[in-house]
């Protein structure tokens, strides 16, 4: 959020200063009591319109001046105010994050703070928002880089237009060589064209749609219109206008919620809001907005806001690691305090002097140096966390091997509790916990699930090579298919069995329309239809195929019957009714019955700050709801494999079994607990 005060006449706008103390105050309010301000969120929409308006005023200032604008000189002047202090942050955050941080969190982290030094994270997170195994993924320090990222990228791209215009108009004439009128009408269109697609976007696809750049650019043309367009607010109605904008925004902040369909047109609200404030200016009357967003406490906050930013959310997601229990109101409050301190020290010491004395302001290189190295050194930092976990995993995965030898290790325990004791065991755990966490980012079998966003076949073969098999099985299922893989690898490849995969994320066997609560798509339904279709079709066009094991996480959804269909249980007979067409044509048909349900917490994080693992448990009751598979697998005469007693004894379902990790995340098996219940899976299948 840079601090450019002047507007294009050169005077200093102290309403806009406390504008920004407006929008940082909501952001931090957010994240600090998210039920109190549940659209706080709109804070960063009102820095993206005051950004449009400074730097395009700063920017056409300087092209109205020497017919031309500097790009070199621009982006140095960017890098001296904005990367001194978003660097430090971040270093310090990947110190912390070694400190305090849970280890199953590190690579995770370590991730993103690369991405934030180098100014894309909103694209990772926009990758991690339609990726379903990311879906769980807790907050990271860096997080709040994601919208420092959009206006860094607009920072570089919007001077590449403006300079673009000019030499357009330059050399062919256009818009009657009149520069304001040229970089009005392209902006225009660029911010209409940015509208259009965030509106469709966020329909479509709304957790990938909030971060990226193109839904967003529109929100800086707003600010920058202002500052190209001759508009001045009537001085009777200013007062007036300002005030409006001001109850807008803060109505955005109190009445939108995580529900809400953001940004797309609502987005409008807050950002015309923070343009009407803009628009109606400063003015003398004792109860305009500009009068109170001149007060000097408010102009004082928004000195150091940018700062507030970087600084705040650390803090909100290391203090409750560093203190052993959630936030509560007096430690919110004192982490304001905290971070507005942090803020003035950072401002006075860092971010002042880097942007107009010392080093790196006597020439324009010093700044591009600094930022490769400042950027070198955090990236740098963060593989190094990445790399010490690899270290760890290499190790892990060799005494994993070891251990599997061991009578009592993995399942075993609970299958003779007699004989083993101790269901969790009475070792450390093997993996452990950080290994384990990584095999959500790092599956056994890559590339070979179907993306919520596509409905496109994608399938592996895995167990035997042999080119002449014993039997040729199909699993096919949602995440929850994907998570059997090493099992049936392992099993295929000691029976002589090749195993053909066919999952997709979110996508049950089912022909009942399914829901999920945290749908990241509109179209998520059709998509699945039509990947069952294309299953479908590819088993009918391989006659080889011998067996379909299939499963999905069947509590997690809702159930309706399909147009064309009456179902009388449609959570059952959806699946009974794809079941009984496999098994009519041929195929017998193992439905592995789901796994238990965890707590709903990410079982390695869990594990790697619980005082024992049984912490982390799940009392059986909950963990074992009425599962559709079970009654589906019966109505369609297909052969049940229910595993749940090797997950759970009678009042208990256990995080850890044998010394091994049961879950990766909050629903999926971890590879190893997967492999062994090889044995059980076999006998399930033998049954048949």
């Amino acid at each position: 959020m840079s601090q450019d005060q002047r507007q294009s006449t050169g005077g200093f706008r102290p309403e806009i200063q406390g504008l920004r103390a407006i929008a940082v105050g909501l952001v931090v309010i957010y994240h600090l009591w998210p039920l109190r301000m549940p659209g706080g969120y709109v804070g960063v929409d009102v820095f993206f319109v005051i950004s449009g308006y400074l730097i395009t005023s700063h920017i056409f200032r300087e092209v109205e001046r020497t017919g031309s604008l500097s790009l070199s000189s621009f982006w140095a002047r960017r890098i001296r105010r904005l990367l001194p202090a978003s660097l430090l942050v971040l270093a310090v955050s990947a110190v912390a994050v070694v400190l305090w941080v849970p280890e199953t969190l590190w690579s995770q982290s370590a991730r993103q703070i690369g991405a934030s030094a180098l100014y894309v994270q909103n694209w990772v997170l926009a990758s991690d928002a339609v990726d379903y195994m990311a879906q769980g993924n807790v907050p990271t320090v860096a997080q709040h880089f994601w919208s420092l990222s959009v206006e860094e990228q607009f920072y570089v791209l919007w001077p590449l237009l403006v300079l673009g215009t000019i030499v357009l108009v330059r050399r062919t004439g256009m818009f009657g060589g009149d520069r304001r009128l040229a970089l009005t009408v392209i902006l225009g269109i660029v911010g209409i064209a940015s509208l259009v697609w965030s509106v469709v976007e966020t329909g479509a696809n709304q957790a990938s749609a909030y971060f990226v750049t193109p839904t967003r650019i529109w929100e800086f043309v707003i600010g920058a219109a202002l500052a190209l367009l001759p508009l001045r607010a009537p001085g009777r109605w200013a007062p007036v206008l300002g005030l409006l904008g001001l109850g807008a925004i803060v109505y955005s902040g109190f009445a939108y919620t995580g529900a809400t369909a953001f940004p797309g047109w609502l987005a409008a609200v807050p950002t015309l809001g923070a343009a009407a404030v803009i628009l109606a200016g400063s003015t003398s009357q004792p109860w305009s907005a500009g009068r109170l967003l001149s007060w000097r406490p408010m102009t004082f906050v928004g000195d150091i806001s940018y700062s507030v930013y970087l600084w705040h959310w650390p803090l909100i997601v290391v203090v409750p690691y560093v203190i052993g229990s959630s936030l509560v109101a007096w430690q919110k409050i004192l982490i304001g305090a905290v971070s507005l301190l942090l803020a003035w020290v950072t401002k006075v010491v860092v971010e002042d002097r880097f942007r107009t004395t010392g080093w790196i302001a006597r020439a324009r290189a010093n700044a591009y140096r600094f930022a490769v190295v400042g950027m070198v050194t955090v990236v740098a930092m963060g593989l190094g966390i990445g790399a010490a976990l690899d270290s760890r995993e290499a190790a892990a995965q060799e005494a994993f091997t070891q251990a599997q030898q061991q009578d009592c290790f993995g399942p075993a325990a609970i299958a003779a509790p007699d004989a083993c004791g101790s269901v969790i065991g009475a070792g450390p755990v093997n993996p452990p916990p950080e290994v384990v966490a990584e095999q959500n980012s790092e599956p056994r079998f890559p590339d070979c699930q179907t993306s919520l966003a596509s409905a496109a076949l994608r399938s592996c073969t895995i167990g035997s090579s042999d080119p002449d098999p014993e039997r040729v099985i199909a699993m096919i299922g949602d995440s929850h298919g994907t998570q059997w893989f090493t099992a049936l690898d392992a099993l295929g490849r000691e029976r002589n069995w090749q195993v053909r995969t066919y999952t997709k994320s979110s996508c049950p066997p089912t022909n009942a329309l399914r829901g999920l609560p945290s749908e990241q798509t509109g179209e998520a339904q059709q998509l699945c239809t039509e990947w069952l279709a294309a299953v479908n079709a590819d088993l009918a066009a391989h006659p080889e195929i011998t067996d379909i094991v299939t499963t999905a996480y069947s509590s997690a959804y809702t159930y309706e019957s399909a147009p064309g269909e009456d179902y009388a249980d449609p959570a059952s007979d959806g699946y009974a009714d794809v079941w009984s067409q496999w098994i009519e044509q041929g195929h017998p048909v193992h439905v592995i019955a789901a796994v238990p349900r965890t707590q709903g917490e990410n079982v390695p994080d869990c594990l790697a700050t619980a005082q024992v693992p049984i912490d982390c448990a799940t009392d059986r009751a909950d963990a074992v709801p009425a599962d559709p598979l079970v009654a589906a697998a019966d109505s369609a005469g297909a052969n049940l494999i229910d595993l749940t007693d090797h997950f759970c004894d009678e009042t208990t379902c256990y995080p850890v079994i044998g010394d091994v990790i049961v879950y990766r995340d909050y629903s999926h098996i971890s590879a190893e607990y997967s492999v062994a219940l090889v044995p059980f899976l076999a006998e399930g299948i033998d049954a048949a």
